[in-house]
């Protein structure tokens, strides 16, 4: 008995069981302090980078070839803004199953609101003064706001044509949708710029702040986008935790059955399509302050195939699973062109290799990184609790025997 009691004792403290606890509990707080800090991390590498030149030179090429794999602020920005991105599509595609195939309309609508307003509003421009100035105290705030309204409203309006479509042909409305937003900023080039894009955008500025952001204020910018990012993780955190967010994934799971009981679901995708464009839009905002500019890729439908490869990179249904899958994409994108080429030129076509990798985790891991984990996690637990259960009827039945003996 001592034996099986010790043995319990070990399975209660297993690694495995230790570990799924702290990733289930804690896992977004660790990630949301490890993104925090990481500017930080960073330059500190820099710095240790500087002083090995000066002071142990022989330690220096190692830090270098360290810092090739470490992604920088930079990229880090690019990958938060994806992530963003991929948790307003997750909303359509993890928790409702409607697999949207132009979010890119929203994305980059929202950079093209906000990159027209600070085009337009400002000093020797037709616009009436009394706006360039309203305009001039709040820039950011401003257009960020009108970027996500503007995405709202062409979300509802876009939602009721297409959301009352199923399957695939649901997909294919919503990218011919996008379709006309793309050619529609291609074609009305004297506003958008055409395939130029529109740049030189100025007075990227956060008025009510005093912060310049934008391009040349990297760590500024990063923690900006930071901020909006784990604020929209936040909201979009509790909404799927709601009764709404619960009647969402009845509605993935069975339309018929949730209609049955009485939801309204073509109302209920209705909202969903319209809050997933709506945070799709601030994360178009977010691109185009990064930038200074807004690329007319940013509403090609391109971008819709990566965000939807971003999301099942990770895992659809899985609310980090865009962030993984971010991270992976970008990271694998940015390794690939600037390090592995180094010693292979074949890696100069990421494409491939980020398409191929792509196959394999649809074949092998079609929950994705993070829902094979999640998998994982629960698969352990139940075996975990059974084992606890063998281990507690085992001495009682012993005692069972022992009183009959």
């Amino acid at each position: 008995m001592a034996t099986e009691q010790s043995n319990r004792n070990f399975a209660s403290k297993d690694f495995w069981a230790w570990f799924f606890e702290i990733f289930d509990n804690y896992g977004i707080l660790i990630l949301g302090a490890f993104l925090a800090i990481y500017p930080f991390l960073f330059q500190g590498l820099n710095d240790l980078i500087f002083w090995s030149e000066d002071f142990a030179e022989w330690l220096t090429p190692t830090l270098l070839l360290i810092r090739g794999f470490v992604p920088s602020t930079p990229l880090m920005i690019q990958i938060l803004i994806y992530s963003l991105f991929g948790l307003a599509f997750n909303i359509l595609l993890g928790n409702t199953g409607m697999l949207s195939l132009g979010h890119s309309a929203y994305f980059g609508l929202g950079g093209y609101v906000l990159g027209l307003m600070h085009a337009w509003f400002k000093k020797d421009t037709p616009v009436p003064s009394w706006i360039t100035e309203t305009f001039a105290i709040a820039p950011l705030e401003i257009s960020i706001i009108s970027a996500v309204l503007v995405s709202a409203l062409f979300a509802y309006l876009i939602g009721l044509v297409a959301s009352s479509k199923r399957g695939v042909y649901f997909a294919m409305v919503t990218l011919a949708l996008s379709m006309v937003f793309y050619y529609a900023a291609q074609t009305f080039d004297d506003i958008t710029g055409g395939t130029d894009g529109l740049g030189g955008l100025e007075n990227m500025r956060l008025g009510t702040l005093s912060l310049r952001v934008g391009i040349m204020n990297a760590n500024v910018t990063y923690y900006f986008i930071f901020s909006m990012t784990a604020l929209t993780a936040a909201i979009v955190w509790q909404i799927l935790r709601s009764p709404f967010g619960q009647v969402l994934r009845a509605v993935r799971e069975n339309e018929n059955r949730a209609r049955n009981c009485g939801y309204d679901t073509a109302k209920i995708r209705l909202v969903a399509f319209t809050l997933s464009g709506t945070f799709a839009g601030l994360a178009g905002a977010m691109a185009v302050i990064y930038g200074e500019t807004v690329p007319i890729e940013n509403i090609h439908f391109q971008t819709s195939g990566q965000i939807v490869i971003i999301t099942l990179f990770g895992g659809a249904g899985v609310f980090l699973g865009p962030v993984v899958g971010s991270f992976i994409y970008w990271y694998l994108r940015q390794l690939m062109s600037t390090e592995f080429v180094k010693y292979l030129a074949i890696f100069q076509y990421w494409e491939a290799w980020v398409g191929g990798i792509f196959i394999l985790i649809v074949l092998f891991l079609p929950n994705g990184i993070l829902g094979t984990i999640r998998n994982w996690t629960v698969e352990y637990r139940a075996k975990l609790h059974m084992k606890n259960i063998e281990a507690e009827r085992e001495p009682a039945e012993e005692a069972a025997e022992t009183q009959e003996s």
